[in-house]
């Protein structure tokens, strides 16, 4: 059996490895860094697992890009109908670089309906990987992971104690929700300011209201800004291929 390849990102995930390190101590948590993309508390995050797992954490990263804005200003591109350019060049590249034909990828996908789908488009899409998501076969929901995580006195990314549902890079252009726009307007202004500004230059309509696709910095400034019910895709190796 080759290495087994525990991918650690946000809270799932990093309850995922935790559980699967009590039967395969020898497993190796491992996390794709994108620098300056995330909330600078994520970093923290990871520092504390490490503790909680007495192991580092493995860290790769681009050798080409140190963060999402400077793919999108090389690509003059967000995001389509084929997902968003930074996951290939940012997670899915290192993952290949560092990954061997025979390692066995551990995932964090949760049993919730729309996570074990995504799982299932993950298989079919790289059907060469060898994948495990054992969130799903322990029948574990996010709501859970989240309980285990304060229980085990591991605090949370920043990001989901002001309502974001996961702990993606801020302005992530996968998101088409005006709320999750409002929001990011509201407690990120530079990156919404970043974000708007190469939206009108590349032409990335990236969000909707009322069915109609219209450019961020045209949501009404008294848009709301809970998440409550919205959606927003988590950032994972599927996202390019539009999952």
């Amino acid at each position: 059996m080759g290495r087994q390849l525990l991918w650690v990102d946000g809270v799932n995930s990093a309850v995922m490895a935790k559980m699967v390190m009590i039967d395969a101590p020898d497993a190796t948590p491992i996390h794709c860094d994108l620098g300056a993309s995330v909330h600078h508390d994520s970093r923290r995050f990871l520092d504390d697992l490490e503790v909680w797992y007495g192991k580092p954490i493995i860290r790769i990263k681009s050798e080409e890009y140190a963060d999402i804005d400077e793919v999108f200003e090389k690509r003059k591109y967000h995001a389509g109908v084929s997902g968003a350019p930074c996951t290939g060049a940012m997670k899915f590249v290192p993952r290949l670089n560092y990954q061997l034909p025979t390692d066995v990828h551990y995932w964090g996908y949760t049993a919730d309906k729309r996570d074990a789908t995504r799982f299932v488009n993950m298989q079919e899409n790289y059907p060469g990987l060898n994948q495990e998501s054992p969130l799903i076969g322990w029948g574990m929901k996010k709501a859970y992971t989240h309980d285990f995580l304060a229980q085990s006195g591991i605090k949370r990314p920043y990001v989901y104690d002001i309502g974001y549902p996961n702990g993606n890079c801020l302005g992530c252009v996968k998101a088409s929700s005006p709320n999750y726009w409002a929001m990011t307007r509201k407690y990120f202004p530079d990156v919404f300011a970043r974000r708007a500004d190469q939206s009108r230059r590349f032409g990335s309509r990236l969000t909707r209201i009322n069915g109609e696709r219209i450019f961020i910095d045209e949501i009404p400034e008294d848009w709301p800004t809970s998440m409550r019910g919205q959606s927003v895709p988590s950032c994972g190796f599927l996202c390019e291929a539009g999952g």
